[in-house]
């Protein structure tokens, strides 16, 4: 679902107007401020006062800060982790929001319940929202993740199924054979028709959308080649999938493939990205030399040539060039000794303070403050240092942020693994629960404990 929660005009909002008080409950909100809930309940009583004509006059001015606000309301609780609350309104206020706006509080709300442990009560409502909106890509994958982190791998298969079903309905009402769905011949077709048309291709989306459900199935069963397979597929016929090979090479090197990992690693057209994966394939495959001649090469890369979709990688590659280092210590521990800035940095060789570095460079910056990827690399950074008071601090600003805007209630899998690597073991216990992690037959299958 896709509904903005900010007002953004060409000029700033009039002091005391109504758009003055949203934006500071948003201000508020983003600094995790609680007074931003005083802020929001005052609009949204206020505004659900006034008669409905005059909500909607104006291009539906005050009705657009009545769900802007409701939602905001939502996402400062998901902040501050206070889920049942998030997942509770007064009907009378829900029945003033429009439909949109209606179904983006439910998806919000099932995504409560799914952090709650309440997989069954998420999947009810989620299953009603698909129903409504049988092309939303969001509603469905969200559908799909909660299956699967159940453990509910067949159910799971039946969203792609379900999603299936709709195209062969939709082949139907244009007169089309059914069979025609599973045609891959035929979705390039209608992906090259819709190009030439120069129209937008929803279709090819739902196409490639079908073939990606599929592959993290057969991820889920361990067939790694039919995954692979899969997500070819769907790269073939979907824009929205052919520049994005890391969505199949990162599952693949970190369980292990690395013979499949490396032909998809071969259609990454970022050097750094390239060069980072292949290096941490060979690095689990005991190929440390190997590895670091590979980390070495992307390091070697000038930062300001980096391109921001590759920035993790560099600074990651960076990072993993003291993992040789790191666990020749005794133990594996790390002391933390200041540096001379006093910044807790003097236990890192060059190559990591680089990397510490330029995540914190990226903090600087507002279109990166709250990134929540870039607050993960400085918390590594940071922890690798020894510095526990801003290793913790930055990964608890990094789950607000992920939480406020409905992403997850959890880093990502992938950096389990990097924290695993590279902290000591008593550091990383101390924050994994911040993470997902693989579950407990994939690590035994690592050799983990």
């Amino acid at each position: 679902m896709t509904m903005r929660t900010d007002r953004r005009g060409n000029s700033p909002a009039l002091k005391g107007s109504w758009e003055a008080l949203h934006s500071e409950a948003l201000t508020l909100s983003r600094q995790g401020n609680d007074q931003a809930l005083g802020k929001y309940n005052y609009l949204i009583e206020r505004l659900t006062r006034l008669p409905e004509a005059r909500r909607m006059a104006q291009e539906f001015r005050l009705q657009t800060i009545l769900e802007q606000s409701v939602i905001g309301l939502q996402s400062h609780y998901a902040r501050r982790n206070r889920l049942d609350e998030i997942a509770t309104v007064d009907d009378g206020i829900f029945g003033r929001l429009g439909a949109e706006a209606q179904s983006l509080w439910r998806e919000n709300q099932a995504r409560a319940y799914w952090w709650q442990g309440r997989r069954e009560d998420a999947v009810e409502i989620l299953r009603v929202e698909s129903d409504e909106l049988p092309f939303d890509v969001d509603l469905r994958w969200l559908l799909f993740s909660i299956l699967i982190d159940d453990d509910k791998i067949d159910e799971a298969d039946g969203v792609r199924r379900s999603l299936r079903a709709e195209l062969q309905r939709l082949f139907r009402l244009q007169g089309l054979p059914e069979s025609l769905v599973d045609d891959v011949d035929v979705q390039m077709q209608v992906k090259e028709l819709l190009e030439g048309k120069g129209e937008p291709d929803v279709v090819s989306l739902q196409f490639g959308f079908m073939h990606f459900l599929r592959a993290n199935v057969e991820m889920e069963k361990g067939r790694w080649q039919e995954a692979v397979d899969a997500f070819s597929l769907a790269a073939r016929v979907s824009e929205a999938y052919s520049e994005r090979w890391h969505l199949i090479y990162r599952p693949l090197v970190l369980n292990n493939q690395s013979r499949l990992a490396q032909r998809a690693l071969n259609r990454e057209k970022s050097p750094v990205a390239q060069g980072f994966w292949r290096g941490l394939s060979g690095f689990y495959a005991g190929d440390r030399q190997g590895a670091m001649t590979e980390w070495r090469r992307v390091a070697q890369n000038s930062l300001d040539k980096v391109t921001p979709a590759s920035l993790g990688d560099w600074i990651l590659s960076h990072y993993y060039l003291d993992a040789p280092r790191l666990s020749q210590q005794s133990g594996g521990e790390k002391a933390a000794s200041q540096g001379p800035d006093g910044g807790g940095q003097g236990s890192l060789a060059d190559d990591g303070r680089q990397g510490l570095q330029a995540a914190l460079n990226l903090l600087g910056q507002p279109e990166t403050r709250q990134d929540p990827l870039v607050l993960g690399l400085a918390a590594l950074g940071w922890g690798m240092a020894g510095n526990k008071e801003h290793l913790h601090r930055n990964l608890r600003h990094a789950l607000e942020f992920l939480r406020a805007t409905f992403q997850d209630n959890k880093l990502s899998i992938f950096t389990w693994y990097f924290f695993r690597d590279l902290l000591s073991p008593a550091d990383f216990a101390e924050v994994e629960q911040y993470f997902h992690s693989p579950k407990a037959e994939e690590r035994e299958g690592k050799g983990e404990e």
